[in-house]
């Protein structure tokens, strides 16, 4: 067996009832099997794994170290979440919170609200017990004190140095001047939680996958088992009615591609190593229009995990984009401000990045 099969096998998906299936592994197919999993943003689930069938050795400290950064990004979403509570209620913490443990590199924080009452709110946090590192067009990032300052990494490229502390807040759902989920279409998902550290505001699953599976292609472009197990327990746990409501965030925000992309990647996965597709996930494919899974026309020989999309993919998805207001009028500001130079060079130094590496 592959790295990969063996991966996917030992985490299962909650369509398939294999409780009673045996694993062994040496030492170090665990240390592959992690490394594999940390790549694909799925390093914590691998672990609690290996620990419930004592298979964790030698990854004890491992383990240790990921709780514990699991715990405390936890406690900083929780804090962020609280403290804005105080002030507004047209927030919602996105793209964090996943049905599996899971190591987040930062929290990400979304405002509905609009951009003057956004820097309102952030120099509300800036004067209780957040520090700025930096800005950009889409968001502005903070650090929560109670990590110290003298922990503060503030590089806002490949920085955030231990995750932890650090939160992304968001004016809008885009990367850099491009709006990729128009925010207003999911204002009304927003919930409270308890989580195991203490309440929190974030997204409906329904709305929150339709972030993580458009930002899989804009900006990320990599496909990631964290990808693929967040749909797939996601889609298993939602009705009829949720699912319709999932085609309709895709459908309102112009990124039917992004859906249908994603789906067939998943759709791939799960076949090829469960030996079926999902019903649910052959439903939503369904009511995008997809009859047969053309998995031949997206997916090559090659297929490999993190899965990157094609440049064509990108091109398509960019461009059913621009069929809504808000999509094409941030395309457009992206390409004006990449005239000034130093813009262009950093959006050609990402686009590169992108393009060429193993994760993110």
């Amino acid at each position: 067996m592959s790295l990969e099969s063996d991966l996917i096998s030992l985490l299962g998906s909650p369509f398939v009832d294999e409780t009673n299936r045996q694993f062994k592994f040496t030492n170090s197919e665990r240390t592959k099997l992690y490394n594999l999993a940390y790549k694909n943003k799925v390093g914590l689930f691998l672990l609690n794994r290996l620990k419930a069938i004592g298979e964790l050795s030698p990854l004890e400290d491992t383990y240790n170290s990921d709780m514990t950064r699991y715990i405390e990004t936890m406690r900083t979403a929780v804090d962020i979440s609280t403290k804005l509570k105080q002030v507004t209620n047209e927030f919602a913490v996105f793209k964090f919170l996943k049905p599996y443990p899971h190591t987040p590199s930062d929290v990400d924080v979304l405002f509905f609200s609009r951009k003057a009452e956004y820097k309102k709110t952030t120099d509300y946090l800036l004067s209780n017990g957040y520090s700025k590192i930096g800005a950009c067009p889409s968001q502005t990032v903070v650090y929560d004190l109670r990590g110290g300052l003298d922990q503060v990494d503030k590089r806002t490229v490949d920085g955030k140095k231990g995750g932890k502390y650090y939160i992304d807040l968001y004016n809008n759902v885009s990367a850099s001047h491009v709006i990729y989920v128009n925010k207003e279409t999911l204002s009304k998902y927003r919930i409270n939680i308890d989580s195991s550290i203490g309440k929190l505001q974030t997204l409906h699953p329904v709305a929150d996958l339709t972030v993580v599976l458009a930002h899989s292609i804009i900006p990320e472009q990599l496909f990631t088992l964290g990808d693929y197990y967040t749909a797939l327990h996601y889609i298993n746990g939602m009705d009829t009615k949720d699912l319709d409501n999932l085609v309709q965030l895709f459908l309102e925000n112009h990124i039917v591609n992004c859906g249908i992309m994603s789906l067939i990647v998943t759709s791939y996965i799960h076949n090829r190593f469960h030996g079926f597709v999902p019903e649910k996930v052959e439903y939503i494919l369904n009511k995008f229009g997809v009859e047969m899974l053309p998995q031949k026309d997206i997916i090559d020989d090659k297929f490999s995990l993190p899965y990157r999309y094609n440049a064509p993919v990108l091109l398509k998805v960019i461009a059913e984009r621009m069929g809504d207001k808000a999509g094409f009028q941030s395309i457009i500001t992206q390409m004006v401000c990449s005239l000034d130079p130093r813009l262009a060079k950093w959006v050609v130094y990402n686009i590169i990045l992108r393009r060429i590496r193993e994760t993110y």
